[in-house]
């Protein structure tokens, strides 16, 4: 085999944990959507690139970098809409939380591309193409997400500062980014390649899956949510019903279409495109109801409960398991061949085993690292220590007079 690369507290309450501005539904919805993400990936590779079935299925799951992005904006703005944001200390703190991590896996993944099935590099070769690599997002197929929020991340004073400055016109300023989004998406997917792949135009045309401004409607709109936070939990709570049918509609829209690019001869990868602006309401629609689900789970969960905690380290997991997921993806369909008889088919049986082995194994890795120094610099997170640290023991009162 081998691989083509208790009682519900009130909800106002209950959406907020314990800790200073933390978002129990933001847990639960950045759970889903990473596990979406691992979906996207072993079915890609499970199956054969001819199925109907599966790249239909891969139709609905591409909803994973609208959730991302969305979710990136939302939790900015967020932390940061009540109080001051010093440039430097953010800068400072997201690139080393986020680009420290991605620089090394992008080194981690080139090297397991020269490493198997390629001839060795001269090592002035070897340090170009990792610049590459790095700088255009593609040392491996998920690393684009880091670099966007890299991106994102270099903009979002600027972003958070527009917003404080035009309070009175995000409608306006939401609407207008929808329809630039359209726009691009639209040029994105129907125009054709500048001439001069060279150009900077050609460049940014080749690489559109990896710049910041190929998903700006979805971090705006996470941004203006958080800065209205109560208006937008109150209006999700009151339009449920909307959203249900919206999430509906626009996923029979989204298969449809997917139908129509099969009947006009594309193959089942292109009639699936990420890109596509007939995807938009579908995107727009998860991210609502993901929303939705997160806060109505978040409502009936008291605080410290364990599903809580439950999900909350599984969020605090998700990025590692979300960075190495494709390593432990790539072992199991290149070393473990035995595991499947030749007779066994790509498909279900073989999707289903992959997902479980990239996610136990990878919670397994990040359960490791996580307990190590290495903590920052792998997976963003701070370090947990093996053991809990003892209570610390009361101070003697004095005797009563």
């Amino acid at each position: 085999m081998s691989v083509q690369m208790l009682p519900a507290a009130p909800p106002a309450k209950a959406t907020a944990a314990a800790g200073k501005g933390h978002l129990n539904q933001v847990d639960l919805v950045r759970v889903l959507t990473f596990a979406s993400v691992i979906a996207v990936h072993v079915i890609t590779y499970t199956n054969d690139g001819a199925s109907v079935t599966a790249y239909g299925a891969l139709t609905l799951l591409h909803f994973t970098r609208s959730v991302f992005f969305f979710l990136t904006g939302f939790v900015l703005v967020y932390t940061y809409r009540k109080r001051p944001l010093a440039s430097g200390t953010f800068w400072r703190r997201r690139m080393s939380l986020v680009g420290i991590p991605y620089v090394l896996w992008t080194a981690f993944y080139f090297g397991v591309i020269q490493q198997v099935g390629m001839t060795p590099l001269p090592l002035s070769e070897f340090l170009d193409d990792l610049w590459g690599c790095i700088y255009k997002g593609i040392g491996w197929y998920h690393l684009y997400f880091l670099l966007v929020s890299l991106q994102f991340y270099i903009l979002f004073p600027a972003v958070l500062a527009v917003l404080k400055a035009t309070v009175r016109h995000h409608k306006k300023i939401l609407i207008g980014s929808l329809v630039l989004q359209v726009g691009i998406a639209l040029a994105e997917t129907y125009l054709p390649a500048p001439s001069d792949p060279d150009s900077v135009l050609g460049q940014l045309w080749a690489n559109d899956g990896t710049i910041v401004f190929s998903y700006q409607f979805f971090l705006l709109a996470g941004c203006v949510a958080a800065f209205h936070y109560e208006s937008f939990q109150a209006w999700i709570t009151a339009h449920s019903r909307f959203i249900w049918w919206g999430l509906g509609l626009s996923a029979a829209f989204a298969l449809t279409w997917y139908g129509v690019n099969l009947a006009y001869g594309h193959t089942p990868g292109d009639a699936t495109g990420v890109l596509q602006p007939e995807m938009l309401p579908w995107y727009g629609f998860v991210v609502l109801a993901l929303y939705l689900i997160g806060s109505r789970w978040a409502a009936r969960q008291q605080t410290g409960s364990r599903w809580q905690r439950i999900i909350a380290a599984a969020s605090q997991r998700s990025f590692g398991v979300f960075l190495v997921h494709p390593a432990m993806l790539w072992v199991f369909l290149n070393e473990f061949d035995m595991w499947f008889p030749n007779h066994l088919p790509q498909g279900l049986p073989l999707t289903l085993s992959a997902y479980v082995f990239a996610v136990v194994t990878s919670l397994v890795f990040v359960e490791i690292v996580i307990r190590t120094p290495l903590a920052k610099v792998l997976i963003g997170r701070a370090r947990i220590p093996f053991t809990k640290p003892a209570p610390a023991k009361p101070e003697p009162q004095p005797a009563a007079a």
